[in-house]
């Protein structure tokens, strides 16, 4: 069970200043309480620095500013500021265990342009127990949409409970989008003149219905259904810029998965149109009673 904790990664940077600001703007309009949490390696500091140097007090006064920030921007948020030792995915991945939210930037841009986006949001979001906001360095969105990737899995129900639940704070529509490929090898045939099985493409269009029978929440929400012969991270890129948000589900939990995200998840967060969410949690189907 969530805590209805918002942890933020803070480290300073622009791309941390602009995850906090999403964060506040989000439990002010949805109550909570919001946690900063900076990660400091104090084994890595002394190594660097020398064992006496005393990096404490420079990352506290960054957080006194944010503090100070926050109650700015975000006035009567419950909010706690803090510093954690050790390296930051881990120490984050710590700190958010049970909260409902775990929050962390890049300077990554919609246009690809910006920093490479580096492995921490990429570690946080496979390890994470819950669902991580990944807030990239883009402009207001032009189109009140949450866009959510669907496919016949219930880490996608999973999703598409989450984009529904998101859209309705927004006052926006969805977008559920499922996307089928074929290899190059199948490609190859189709442009010798064979076509695609009736019965297969209708499968294909079944897939966001069947996901939204599926999921209670989503069955009265206003969800556009998108099917594209497309791959499925490059349909969701393309979705979502301008979008408010993307949502994606991955399965990338347990000793092994853990170590990785799903492919779709993993090109998404490389290339990110919007903020991000991806949720790692397995959707609890519930059986219809037909008594």
């Amino acid at each position: 069970m969530s805590d209805g904790r918002t942890v933020v990664g803070f480290d300073g940077t622009a791309s941390a200043w602009r995850a906090l600001d999403w964060a506040a703007r989000r439990v002010s309009a949805r109550g909570g309480t919001l946690d900063v949490v900076t990660a400091l390696d104090t084994r890595l500091g002394a190594a660097v620095f020398g064992p006496h140097t005393d990096l404490a007090s420079t990352v506290e006064a960054e957080l006194r500013q944010a503090r100070a920030h926050t109650a700015a921007l975000a006035p009567g948020v419950a909010a706690g500021f803090r510093w954690v030792d050790g390296p930051p995915a881990g120490a984050l991945l710590r700190a958010a265990e049970g909260a409902s939210l775990l929050v962390v930037g890049t300077d990554r841009r919609v246009d690809g342009s910006g920093a490479r986006l580096g492995s921490l949001p990429l570690r946080l979001a496979a390890k994470a127990d819950g669902t991580v906001a990944v807030i990239p360095d883009t402009p207001a969105p032009k189109r009140n949409v949450v866009v959510v990737g669907i496919d016949r899995s219930s880490f996608a129900r999973s999703a598409l409970a989450l984009a529904v639940t998101e859209a309705s704070w927004l006052g926006a529509d969805v977008e559920a989008v499922h996307a089928w490929d074929v290899p190059e090898v199948f490609q190859r045939a189709l442009d010798e003149g064979s076509t695609v099985d009736r019965d297969f493409l209708e499968r294909e269009q079944r897939v966001v219905p069947d996901a939204v029978a599926d999921v209670p929440i989503a069955r009265e929400a206003p969800i556009t259904p998108v099917v594209v012969r497309q791959n499925a991270a490059t349909a969701l890129i393309e979705r979502g810029r301008g979008a408010a948000l993307v949502v994606v589900g991955t399965r990338g939990r347990g000793t092994l998965a853990a170590a990785m995200l799903g492919s779709v998840s993993h090109d998404l967060l490389l290339d990110l149109p919007c903020p991000v969410l991806v949720t790692p949690k397995e959707y609890a189907f519930v059986v219809p009673d037909d008594g």
